[in-house]
């Protein structure tokens, strides 16, 4: 048996025990490896001198041994409630899943279940405390606490989980049995809910601000009513409906995944913003004074939109609207396509490498295309007259049936209202 097996043995066995006594013996054994090793000796004899675990756990009594379990078993299963009104409320969830909906009165009523092993529900405690109009809840580890109770960094003497980290790689627990759920009633001006690994889902709440953070957990919001939002993971996907702002007002929705996806429909305000690293963006039944969004190598897919203005970036994904209506529309990708219907006034379309397909509305008035190595097709059937100027360096061009011999054309129809101008490097060009 190596120093490793024996000690991971020693730890299993202690992690029932009370924690003081197991400080102790862990860091007596540590030590004991330790001056043996730089003595020369062999892990198997510093073992063999130590000798067997569950013996020398027979020393001591039943009342040294006896875990603090009746404590924590009690503080792994709370329900509370707080009738004060606050400025703010602040939820941490740590790696607790935590589900935030309405609360039926004008009380904060909170349920705090760990029902995972004994480990776990001494590893993570529920908190809560008051502080300048703010009310704070959530989970933390069972370290050194301020004066409310609250997680402090700067405790006088280590606890046991710092110095059981130093000696074990301590399996991380996964938080799946930590739950919080959360219901808050209406008129909190600010609501700020975090969690690291934990799932996070808020529900049908009305405050004035609310801020949603998750590390790797997903995101979902639904039926809240708020002037500003702001939602963020890093690896999570997020899903978000029924978020109903003015757009008369100054309302203001904003979202962000690194990784994961964004799925976002029937959410309304003056100034939407939806960003993604390397996850996709999926639009349906959106209404925005400003649109912005904004992907790095994820796809965006829009349906249903209305907006005065609409900005669309992408790096290497695609973007894929229809049935947009507005004003003024800006797409723009770099090795990604773009197909787009729209019915604005204004449209500026910019790709690299991929092709752009548009079929514009009635209400056209300037048309802009540029493509650097793709194809442009372009859709007027539903303009009654345009101006035309089209170049390539390399590609073939068909405008409105006519197959086109040079590099650069020049044409218009009807009343020639809309001002249109095509440009790609070496891709084709048609006009239909």
């Amino acid at each position: 048996m190596t120093k490793s097996e024996y000690m991971d043995a020693l730890r299993e066995k202690l992690q029932h025990y009370n924690r003081a006594l197991e400080m102790e013996i862990l860091e007596d054994y540590e030590q004991h490896f330790a001056e043996g090793l730089a003595e020369g000796r062999r892990e198997e004899d510093i073992i063999a001198e130590l000798g067997n675990i569950d013996d020398m756990l027979k020393e001591f009594s039943e009342e040294d041994l006896k875990q603090e379990l009746e404590t924590v078993e009690s503080q792994a299963n709370q329900s509370n409630s707080y009738e004060q009104l606050y400025r703010a409320v602040v939820i941490e969830g740590l790696l607790a899943d935590v589900e935030v909906t309405a609360s039926a009165d004008d009380q904060i009523k909170i349920d705090y279940d760990n029902s995972g092993s004994k480990a776990q529900k001494m590893r993570y405690q529920f908190y809560q405390y008051e502080q300048d109009g703010v009310f704070y809840a959530g989970v933390k580890e069972r370290r050194g606490t301020d004066q409310y109770g609250a997680f402090s960094a700067e405790s006088g003497r280590d606890s046991f989980w710092d110095v059981f980290s130093r000696f074990t790689q301590f399996a991380t627990c996964s938080g799946e049995d930590i739950h919080l759920n959360i219901q808050i009633p209406a008129g909190i001006p600010a609501i700020k809910i975090e969690t690291t690994s934990g799932e996070l889902r808020i529900q049908g709440i009305e405050t004035q601000q609310l801020e949603a953070r998750c590390f790797s957990g997903d995101l979902r919001i639904e039926d809240v009513a708020c002037k500003k939002f702001s939602g963020k993971t890093q690896s999570g996907d997020v899903e978000v409906s029924g978020i109903a702002m003015k757009r008369e007002e100054d309302t203001e929705i904003e979202i962000q995944t690194t990784s994961g996806d964004l799925e976002a429909q029937e959410i309304s305000a003056a100034s939407v913003r939806l960003q993604t690293a390397s996850g996709d963006v999926s639009v349906e039944r959106l209404r925005a004074g400003r649109l912005k969004i904004q992907t790095a190598s994820g796809e965006q897919e829009l349906e249903d939109i209305i907006c005065d203005r609409a900005d669309l970036r992408t790096g290497s994904g695609d973007i894929d609207a229809g049935n947009i209506q507005g004003r003024e529309v800006s797409a723009m990708a770099g090795s990604g396509e773009v197909e787009l219907e729209a019915d604005m006034e204004s449209y500026d379309v910019k790709t690299g490498s991929g092709d752009i397909d548009l079929e514009p509305g009635a209400r056209a008035r300037e048309i802009r295309m540029i493509a650097g190595s793709g194809e442009i097709c372009l859709d007027l059937g539903r303009i009654a007259g345009a101006s035309i100027v089209s170049r390539t360096g390399s590609g073939d061009m068909n405008i409105r049936g006519y197959e086109v011999s040079g590099r650069t054309y020049n044409t218009s129809y009807g009343s020639g209202a809309c001002r249109v101008s095509l440009a790609t490097g070496s891709g084709d060009i048609t006009v239909e």
